[in-house]
């Protein structure tokens, strides 16, 4: 990992002291998560942990937030199919992006997960004039069609990680050779790097964490490299299982959604 790695709660609980937390990747009604956004936000302050709001192509949960609460972002799935974590610091940003440069590329009936007719390249070149962060999702998540996973047909993606301001190095769904490889490609090509539960369920909230000294912006100690990398999973397959059950209900819908689309 590039950044010192705290897996013990009393090694977090000292970190505490000194650090914010911040969960950079979760899920909510409004995509493929199980969890409400009020409850989302009632359990990160409860767990002393600033959360994400990052919903597949979508912003509603986001935008139920109150300023100051989460942080308003979103996870597009690009023409690609490669998944991108932009973070805004206000949600008047969030929905000035979404409005103009994804919502219009959106196929009619489409679902959350539906990849949005936009290229990465395009959305970064369209990120420009926003106060904004970037960071490829679980970038060798082959499953997930991460950054590295569609590099072969996708030869512009290598130039495209050149520009994105961080790399997701922990990501808390998945495997561990995964996110291995992304704490080397951080490593040998110096990129800053976040971490987040990529959590479904409430109970994965907070559980992978970046921290930050307190006091200090989120998004310089990102590209700063000044933080440190939170993880409190416990150790076992099964985690994973159980966040990806927790989609079954977003997809066993999914035939819904396609006939409604359909309805005039």
């Amino acid at each position: 990992m590039p950044l010192p790695l705290l897996k013990t709660v009393g090694e977090v609980a000292h970190l505490r002291s000194t650090h914010d937390l911040y969960d950079l990747h979760f899920h909510t009604r409004h995509s493929d998560g199980l969890a409400r956004t009020a409850d989302a936000i009632a359990l990160a302050k409860e767990r002393g942990v600033t959360v994400a709001i990052t919903d597949h192509n979508v912003i509603g949960g986001a935008l139920e937030a109150d300023d100051g609460e989460v942080v308003p972002g979103v996870e597009v799935t690009t023409a690609e199919r490669i998944h991108l974590l932009i973070y805004f610091r206000r949600k008047a940003d969030l929905r000035h992006f979404w409005d103009r440069n994804i919502a219009p590329y959106r196929p009619a009936g489409a679902s959350a997960l539906t990849p949005v007719r936009r290229s990465a390249m395009d959305l970064l070149q369209d990120l420009q004039p926003y106060d904004h962060l970037t960071s490829a999702a679980h970038p060798f998540a082959m499953a997930k069609n991460g950054w590295m996973s569609v590099r072969t047909k996708h030869g512009h993606i290598l130039e495209s990680l050149q520009d994105l301001d961080a790399v997701e190095a922990l990501n808390g769904e998945e495997l561990d050779g995964g996110n291995e490889r992304t704490a080397a490609l951080a490593r040998e090509r110096g990129f800053a790097v976040t971490a987040g539960s990529d959590g479904h369920l409430l109970r994965e909230l907070g559980l992978v964490a970046l921290a930050v000294p307190k006091g200090e912006d989120l998004f310089e100690v990102v590209r700063a490299r000044t933080g440190a990398v939170v993880d409190l999973r416990v150790d076992g397959a099964w985690r994973r299982v159980a966040s990806h059950a927790a989609k079954a209900p977003y997809f066993a819908g999914a035939p819904v959604r396609a006939l409604k689309s359909l309805l005039p």
